[in-house]
């Protein structure tokens, strides 16, 4: 395992789509203080700096996917994964080995961005407001959904010999899960009421409004499906951790741990039948 490990991060260090990776991070954190800093002189928002540390969580799934599908996905077409078994290494330390190096990048990559926000925006937005430890624990739950996003791509790009078609697939994956997640919360957040309008008098054009209960307002029963899809899905997790309402915050690490355990397990059963050409 630790040859592997040693040998997947020398790989690492040599490769663009990490760098990219790396500098797309440091690139946001900067565009993103950019931003609020410009929104700061020209409306005098109040800006803070714990809201741009979490905001980069909404999109980072989408990041990882592509990451993950490029780094692995020259695996299997340049006969890596191969010759590490020809010479001995088990699968399952294979499978783990790339596991922990894309986890790693993904967890590093956030940090980098956590650094420069923090470096560069506290002495320009002022200190950070939210309670350590509530900003803790809410990058724990972050933290620990990286790792569900990671273990699910590193699944997919396992499973698929085909470099292409791993990185079509994860993209998609993460696309879906976001849309999923924004279709749940557009749900939640229906109005219980609606106002509706009668004309009273045509000549004048004076209307009536009245609430009317909203016939697309979720019973409670549908309401906890929309939830519970919200809290497994990683991206409803970190739609919720950057600023959404987050009612099974408590919860939420623990359907980001299933997720690892699930698809880790289920990958390495998987990749240890694998036949490879």
């Amino acid at each position: 395992m630790i040859k592997l490990l040693n040998a997947g991060f020398t790989r690492l260090i040599k490769n663009k789509p990490y760098w990219l990776f790396i500098i797309f991070s440091i690139g946001l954190a900067l565009f993103m203080i950019c931003a609020s800093y410009s929104n700061m002189k020209s409306y005098d928002e109040v800006i803070k700096v714990e809201q741009l540390i979490l905001n980069y969580s909404t999109i980072i799934g989408i990041v990882i996917a592509i990451f993950t599908s490029l780094f692995l996905g020259v695996e299997y077409s340049d006969g890596a994964i191969r010759n590490k078994i020809s010479i001995g290494h088990k699968r399952t330390n294979i499978y783990l080995s790339n596991l922990i190096i894309t986890t790693t990048t993904s967890l590093l990559s956030y940090i980098i961005f956590i650094v420069i926000i923090v470096i560069i925006g506290i002495p320009i937005f002022g200190g950070i407001t939210m309670s350590i430890s509530k900003l803790l624990a809410l990058l724990g739950c972050i933290f620990l959904t990286i790792i569900a996003y990671s273990s699910i791509f590193t699944f997919i790009a396992m499973m698929i010999s085909n470099r292409t078609t791993t990185a079509i697939t994860n993209i998609m994956i993460a696309f879906v899960m976001t849309c999923i997640a924004l279709t749940c919360f557009n749900k939640l957040d229906a109005p219980e009421q609606i106002q509706a309008g009668s004309l009273t008098n045509a000549e004048t054009g004076e209307m009536e409004w009245t609430y009317e209960p909203n016939p697309k307002y979720p019973s409670e029963e549908e309401r906890k499906v929309y939830q519970m899809l919200a809290d497994i899905n990683p991206a409803g997790q970190m739609f919720q951790i950057a600023g959404r309402a987050t009612p099974n915050l408590k919860i939420l690490p623990l359907y980001s741990l299933g997720i690892i355990i699930v698809f880790s397990g289920i990958g390495i059963v998987l990749f240890n039948k694998k036949e490879l050409k």
